[in-house]
């Protein structure tokens, strides 16, 4: 956990904001956390505008307002940057998949719930969209190693549909793998193409294909068309 500012500073500064220079009285665990999270900050805009090969530690500090002396503080490499902001994103967007999903009591409705909170999350944030459904097939191997984690653990959730019925337990072990890999693509491709604007139209398309193979075509329709 960060530290706090200290106590007599009624208006401390939040942790993305720019702080004051020369002599401020704030901790330096607190002024190490703010210069961290602003480089991560930064580099997630960066990376939205012209994506991880693109990315420079140039451009990176003087978005955050830091020096390239401390962006050397926290990380090695452009690749290592990339990894912080991806496992923050991670941490940021999982609550909002997990608290929708948990909305709804009936499993068909919790997948169709926690697709909506996350294409609105990324319609929001659409750079932040583009570091987690784009960049990981082009920033390298950890990334791609942990992007494969992310999806593997969204697999138990979507693995409920084979309780069902009959025919989702004909489904290979693999499939909730590949369609949420294809979901992904879906994401990255509408994201790469128009920047986040009207991202929540996938929806439909989107959970019908998710839920076809384990409710039928005609149930899955059904289910999301009224929404539309």
């Amino acid at each position: 956990m960060p530290s706090k500012p200290p106590a007599e500073n009624a208006h401390p500064p939040d942790e993305l904001a720019q702080l004051p220079h020369g002599r401020h009285g704030l901790p330096p665990e607190f002024v190490d956390h703010n210069q961290r999270e602003r480089l991560i900050a930064s580099f997630t805009s960066v990376v939205g505008e012209v994506g991880f090969s693109g990315a420079t530690i140039t451009a990176i500090v003087e978005g955050a307002g830091v020096s390239s002396r401390t962006f050397y503080k926290f990380f090695e490499t452009v690749e290592d940057c990339c990894i912080a902001a991806f496992a923050k994103g991670i941490e940021d967007v999982r609550p909002v998949a997990i608290d929708a999903y948990g909305s709804q009591d009936e499993w068909p409705l919790r997948i169709r719930a926690a697709v909506a909170a996350l294409l609105m999350d990324f319609s929001d944030l659409p750079d932040l969209g583009r570091l987690l459904t784009v960049e990981p097939f082009v920033a390298g191997p950890e990334i791609a190693a942990k992007h494969k984690s992310a999806i593997e653990e969204m697999v138990p959730y979507l693995r409920h549909g084979r309780d069902l019925g009959d025919g989702p337990d004909r489904l290979p072990q693999t499939a909730e793998t590949g369609l949420l890999g294809a979901a992904n693509s879906m994401v990255a491709r509408h994201l790469l193409a128009s920047g986040g604007r009207d991202l929540i139209e996938l929806l439909p398309d989107l959970v019908q294909f998710i839920l076809a193979p384990y409710l039928g075509a005609a149930r899955a329709r059904e289910l999301v068309r009224p929404h539309s």
